[in-house]
């Protein structure tokens, strides 16, 4: 009876010392989930900042066109292809590019966010040249993912220095760098 006593405080021990560890890890893990969401609302917050353009550009359109280019990229960078759709109508409404349009138009054609990042590398190449041409003030970052398409790579604008790849996403939300600043 005194081993069987022993064993059940051994047992008793041992159950809540399991109990306390693995609570324990459910708080970390909450508080970890916490920390990300967090991180994830910032990393939101600043992608939002993009979509208020520093840059003046020479006319109206360029300077709306861009407006929607940046708000294709945030889409893109949150994988909401969705949200890379409608703004890509926005754009085709204002593009005096008939190359940009159809490649715009490839983004507003799919619901595979792959496909559309794909042809937002296109619309990027086409976008450059009116912002190049058109910028009178502020800095546009050219920016560039060594990784995107295979390792090929890809190359996006922002309104920001700061890396928020559209070509991953959330998968690799700050690989790139800063290649280029654009500016008169």
């Amino acid at each position: 009876m005194k081993n069987f006593r022993i064993h059940l405080k051994i047992i008793v021990v041992v159950f809540v010392t399991m109990t306390i560890i693995s609570c324990k890890e459910n708080n970390n893990k909450v508080e970890e989930k916490k920390s990300s969401e967090v991180t994830l609302k910032k990393e939101e917050s600043n992608t939002n900042k993009n979509s208020a353009i520093t840059a003046e550009f020479r006319n109206s359109k360029a300077t709306e066109a861009f407006k929607h280019y940046i708000d294709i990229k945030t889409a893109l960078v949150k994988s909401d292809s969705k949200k890379a759709k409608k703004s890509a109508e926005e754009l085709v409404k204002v593009l005096p590019s008939i190359a940009l349009k159809k490649a715009a138009e490839i983004i507003i054609n799919t619901d595979n966010i792959e496909d559309q990042r794909k042809a937002f590398s296109t619309v990027t190449l086409l976008m450059e040249t009116i912002v190049k041409e058109t910028i009178t003030t502020g800095e546009i970052y050219k920016q560039h993912c060594p990784m995107a398409f295979d390792n090929k790579g890809g190359y996006w604008l922002s309104t920001e220095k700061e890396i928020r790849n559209p070509y991953f996403g959330d998968r690799m939300l700050k690989c790139g760098s800063v290649t280029e600043t654009i500016k008169k």
